[in-house]
């Protein structure tokens, strides 16, 4: 009994020791931050445009005259920071980011700044979330941020739900986030890709996550088309499921398609003195997606529709890497592996790595599996 009240009174004690919550806040004295969009200002001043979720009350739900579910605080300054102590002049509060979404980089500012730098403070502050995912946008970002979100409740979840999406169902994109991004400055090849976001052009109500930016010293290059993100992603081993549409035959405008269910690439630097070759074993799971000329009644059959799809799948490869090659620009990750196996050799090359990367040879081989037909039999349903 004596030591139950000896415990007792030790537990007294440590808990009046202990002090509450030594950041409390109240809900009231914070603004949410769901994305950020930042342009070029005048005089090289940082514009930075501020998405913060509009609270609503149960009263104000439950009638049929609700208003926006966010507010957008405009703020401009020479540095990020000073930009953002700004906000509480307008909103009346301080903004809380550790439930941000987004941050959009308008081109031009991606063009003349390092990105890495420009986001210095968002790696830097224990609030913002390293998965938060980053998009370069084509023209103004805040234009964009500002446009009324589809489906979502913010304009900032919109976007980066389309970018999770265009990436893991149809592979236009790649979804990349802060981690993702300082990843690949800090790489001994630093060449980067980050999102690409645009207004969509039957529609100026709606915008559109597909393509990638492709980032040299830390600066904005040059833009890949969404057509040929299918191939960086193989090449890098990322690709998610997509499409792949073969033509048939002798009848122009009529076209099959293949689903990519599954795939494992394989890219190997083999150098033969100072010739570098690049090797790429493609290997994956098809199924049919359409058939409009095409009947598999035999192994034979179905041979020669494999053969189609891997000899277009090594053509979008191909393309890529020739977009790639004109731009002298790595971001399959190869200096990255020739730094990981030899080092030695990386610090002799890495000086004009670009121009050796342009002039490298590819070998790529592709091996596919077909591994069903679908629900119906494996001939055009007509």
């Amino acid at each position: 009994m004596i030591k139950k009240g000896m415990l007792l009174l030790i537990l007294t004690a440590v808990f009046l020791i202990l002090p509450g919550c030594w950041s409390k806040y109240e809900l009231t004295e914070r603004g949410f931050v769901m994305g950020v969009a930042l342009d070029q200002g005048k005089n090289g001043d940082i514009e930075m445009l501020t998405q913060i979720y509009r609270p609503t009350s149960a009263q104000s739900v439950s009638s049929a005259t609700t208003g926006p579910s966010s507010i957008h605080i405009k703020t401009t300054d020479q540095s990020v920071m000073e930009a953002i102590r700004d906000i509480p002049i307008h909103l009346g509060r301080k903004a809380q980011w550790s439930h941000l979404r987004v941050i959009i980089v308008g081109e031009k500012l991606a063009r003349k700044v390092n990105v890495g730098n420009l986001l210095d403070l968002f790696y830097r502050d224990h609030e913002p979330r390293s998965s938060v995912s980053l998009m370069i946008a084509k023209g103004s970002a805040s234009k964009l941020l500002m446009k009324q979100p589809l489906i979502e409740q913010t304009s900032a979840q919109q976007f980066l739900r389309a970018s999770e999406s265009a990436y893991n169902t149809a592979s236009k994109t790649m979804d990349i986030s802060l981690l993702h991004l300082l990843l690949q400055l800090k790489s001994a090849n630093s060449d980067a890709v980050v999102s690409y976001v645009y207004e969509d052009k039957q529609s100026n109500d709606m915008f559109a996550a597909a393509g990638l930016a492709l980032l040299k010293d830390g600066k904005m290059k040059v833009i890949l088309p969404s057509k040929r993100v299918e191939g960086l992603l193989v090449l890098r081993n990322a690709y998610k499921s997509g499409v792949i549409e073969i033509s048939c035959p002798g009848r122009k405008g009529e076209n099959e398609t293949s689903e990519i269910l599954a795939m494992q690439v394989r890219v190997k630097p083999v150098f033969k003195g100072d010739k570098l070759t690049i090797k790429s074993k493609i290997e994956g799971d098809i199924a049919i997606g359409e058939l409009s000329c095409s009947t598999i009644s035999s192994l034979k059959d179905e041979e020669a529709f494999i053969k189609r799809v891997e000899e277009k799948l090594k053509e979008q490869v191909r393309l890529t890497i020739k977009f790639l090659q004109a731009n002298q620009i790595d971001v399959i990750d190869v200096g990255n592996h020739v730094y990981r196996t030899n080092p030695r050799k990386w610090e002799r090359m890495k000086g004009d790595w670009g121009k050796q990367f342009a002039e490298a040879s590819f070998d790529v081989q592709a091996k596919l599996r077909l591994v069903t037909n679908g629900t119906i039999s494996s001939k055009p349903a007509n």
